[in-house]
């Protein structure tokens, strides 16, 4: 199928729902609660601490080490940090701005999502850490950075 008519068909089927529905039933198929699709509040458990993240500084996003914010997600427990660690569904880190968008100072970017207040001030810390800003206009990067056909060894 040409590249042309296989983006013709996702954009129709992400507009028509098609592909919403897929989805849940993936969820399904793999033992999960296909409801978490339409409405995640209902099924998902909640953190009991949500603290904004508020920009430090103003500028435009010139890079996210993204590196850095997964390391203070699984140190929320979003993530394991050695195989068999529990991962709690209800913690994480949210981060809104991309790269090449503008942020003021006292601005809130995000939130994060955690246990207790301390670890909560540790990650949104991290994750203002891990954001690179500069002046001027940023163009943002490539959604594919790089392609290499299946069997080209790359």
């Amino acid at each position: 199928m040409p590249f042309e008519d296989a983006c013709a068909r996702a954009g129709a089927a992400l507009d028509d729902g098609s592909a919403l529905e897929r989805f849940a039933r993936m969820v399904e198929a793999q033992g999960g609660d296909p409801r978490v699709v339409e409405d995640p509040g209902s099924v998902l458990p909640r953190a009991p601490v949500v603290v904004p993240i508020v920009a430090d500084r103003t500028g435009t996003v010139s890079a996210v080490e993204a590196e850095d914010i997964g390391l203070a997600a699984g140190a929320l427990g979003a993530g394991r940090m050695r195989k068999g660690d529990p991962i709690d569904p209800a913690v994480g880190i949210v981060i809104r701005p991309k790269i090449g968008d503008r942020v003021e100072t006292g601005e809130t970017i995000g939130e994060v999502h955690a246990r207790g207040g301390q670890e909560a001030d540790e990650a949104a810390r991290r994750t203002l850490a891990a954001l690179s800003l500069g002046e001027g206009p940023v163009a943002p990067p490539g959604l594919v950075i790089r392609w290499s056909p299946a069997g080209s060894g790359d």
